[in-house]
């Protein structure tokens, strides 16, 4: 298969997704057309099959690539979510740099609030409700999966409730990423600041009755604020370590 070249750049898996991405843009592949498979991709590229197969896992999770049988690659027709790619690959292969997914979650989730507080339907506001009383339930217990799984639920249900498909989708793709930030920043934060727990449930339970008055702007300030302290936070702990 012709198109492909010697991989030579410090960051392989990002040069190997970069030109299969770049045949599929020039028309060199096409959804339905087999790729070589991992070994072949490897020589060709002159990488270890290591790094192939981090690019194809990637591709892969984020809809490009089908993989069948475990070794017959294939481009897949395109997604309803194929204009969030980009952003999927960023993460997938920048999951360690959280503080560009905490701000990430920061453009998304400030908007969320504020259209939430707009248009959110009352199954939604329920459903946020209901949320917000377990995350009340398990205060005494302390953190645990289950805190950090409410904590998720929120964001993502409060995503939902913009009632932009768009941003809601946005959020559903990246919510393992986003899952395994929560649970990072918590945990750090958590172990070094007493009081946390609590003070997480309020700001959550405030974004809720802020959306539930229908006060758009309270909504994005508290919303903001939350993931502003989150940030700050995370650079505190990370430059103390």
């Amino acid at each position: 298969m012709k198109g492909f070249k010697p991989v030579k750049t410090r960051r392989t898996s990002e040069s190997i997704l970069e030109q299969i991405k770049s045949l599929i843009i020039e028309g060199q592949l096409a959804p339905g057309d087999k790729l070589l498979t991992e070994r072949e991709l490897s020589e060709k590229l002159q990488v270890s099959r290591a790094s192939v197969r981090e690019a194809l896992s990637a591709l892969n999770l984020a809809g490009i690539l089908e993989i069948k049988h475990g070794e017959d690659i294939y481009i897949k027709r395109p997604a309803p979510n194929a204009v969030i790619e980009p952003l999927v690959f960023i993460l997938l292969l920048e999951r360690d740099k959280l503080q560009n997914i905490l701000e990430v979650r920061k453009a998304l989730e400030v908007e969320a609030a504020g259209l939430a507080a707009e248009r959110c339907p009352p199954e939604l506001l329920e459903r946020l409700e209901k949320i917000i009383s377990g995350m009340e339930e398990v205060l005494p217990q302390g953190e645990g999966e289950k805190a950090a799984q409410l904590d998720l639920d929120f964001h993502l249900t409060l995503a939902e409730a913009s009632r932009n498909p768009l941003l809601s989708r946005l959020m559903s793709t990246i919510q393992e990423t986003v899952g395994q930030t929560l649970r990072i920043t918590r945990a750090l934060w958590l172990s070094a600041t007493a009081g946390t727990t609590q003070r997480l449930f309020e700001e959550h339970r405030d974004i809720y009755l802020a959306v539930a008055a229908g006060d758009k702007f309270r909504a994005r300030e508290i919303m903001y604020q939350h993931l502003w302290k989150v940030e700050v936070e995370l650079a505190r702990l990370l430059k103390s370590t």
